[in-house]
């Protein structure tokens, strides 16, 4: 691009502190994590669905072209407001690496339940955010102690992991399974019988069952 950056990623430039050019005009009321914040807490309440840079321009009581001088598109905002919703991540703790392996799992799915409409970012490429590399990075040095291990697709086979049962708690949540069901299964699969009545509703032990799995595997 000659030397010049995109509007589609000046912002994403931004967080990482590579200097990006500000934009034109005067001195802009809010900061790039400010814009973020506000866009996160909107999800919040509303849901990835609500978020539209007019919403976001009205809750920070600016115009919608003013955001402009902000993220080039909603895909960008959205990008940022995974950043800002996952956070740093904190210290690892576990006397070895599947211990932090299993923590790091269970700290991220905590910014998951935190923040459910991260579950509907649907990822289309490696991540661009630095916190979402900050993750990766701390899952690395969780497995400093075990050689061979290739700790970037852990990462993001843990990553799916964690969305998957997000998902899965979230429709739980939100929807009760027809009673009929159970009987139907094991009228139709006899061998299912068993597993038709089987327990699921926890996500949080299942998410725990299939780390297990993955780890086991990894061993």
């Amino acid at each position: 691009m000659n030397g010049m950056h995109s509007q589609e990623d000046r912002a994403l430039r931004q967080l990482w502190g590579l200097g990006a050019p500000a934009a034109r005009g005067p001195k802009a009321r809010w900061s790039l994590g400010e814009l973020a914040s506000a866009s996160v807490e909107l999800a919040d309440e509303l849901g990835l669905d609500g978020i539209s840079l007019s919403r976001v321009a009205e809750r920070l009581g600016m115009t919608t072209t003013g955001v402009y001088r902000y993220v080039g598109s909603k895909a960008e905002l959205i990008e940022l407001m995974v950043d800002a919703a996952i956070g740093d991540p904190p210290p690892i703790p576990g006397e070895d690496w599947q211990q932090r392996c299993r923590a790091w799992t269970s700290l991220l799915a905590a910014r998951y339940a935190e923040h459910p409409w991260l579950c509907d970012v649907a990822p289309t490429r490696m991540p661009t955010q630095p916190r979402a590399y900050a993750w990766i990075d701390a899952l690395v040095g969780a497995l400093a102690d075990h050689a061979g291990t290739d700790a970037l697709r852990l990462a993001l086979l843990l990553d799916s992991l964690v969305r998957t049962y997000a998902t899965l708690e979230a429709g739980l949540r939100d929807a009760t399974p027809a009673p009929w069901l159970g009987e139907a299964v094991a009228a139709r699969y006899p061998r299912l019988a068993t597993t038709a009545q089987q327990d699921v509703s926890d996500a949080l032990l299942e998410l725990d069952f299939a780390v297990d799995v993955v780890l086991r595997g990894v061993q």
